[in-house]
């Protein structure tokens, strides 16, 4: 049996693996905020495409991570500084870079735009698991 375009699948999936109609009312809500930074970069880059990675978006957007469309990547002022320059369509100053190849964070002077910033994703109102972010 195919199921092509049930579900969202591309690809065949046995009926036996398509089990969220039968449990998706009894799962636990899924609770971003009490997750680290690392878990939540974790989901973001692991679950492309999915729910779970704008969930995760959402929650690290709330921590003042913010993603740069050009480097593609995430983005977040060092705690406790200061841009050393500030207008209303830039700043510059040192800011941490997660580093996904090497996961890890790191420290860099850089000037940043605003408008080369994401906006913070947005969860649609239906979605299973419930996740809270």
């Amino acid at each position: 049996m195919s199921l092509m375009g049930r579900g969202g699948a591309d690809y065949y999936v046995p009926i036996e693996y398509l089990v969220n109609h039968n449990i998706k009312e009894k799962l636990a809500t899924v609770k971003f905020n009490r997750y680290g930074d690392d878990l939540l970069f974790f989901i973001f880059y692991m679950y492309s495409g999915d729910i779970l990675q704008l969930a995760a978006a959402n929650e690290l957007y709330s921590r003042e991570w913010r993603y740069h469309k050009d480097e593609r990547v995430w983005i977040t002022r060092l705690p406790g500084m200061v841009p050393t320059e500030k207008t209303s369509t830039y700043e510059r100053g040192t800011y941490y870079f997660f580093d996904a190849i090497n996961w890890r964070k790191v420290a860099k002077e850089f000037h940043l735009d605003y408008e080369r910033l994401d906006d913070r994703p947005q969860i649609p109102a239906q979605h299973f698991p419930p996740i809270m972010a």
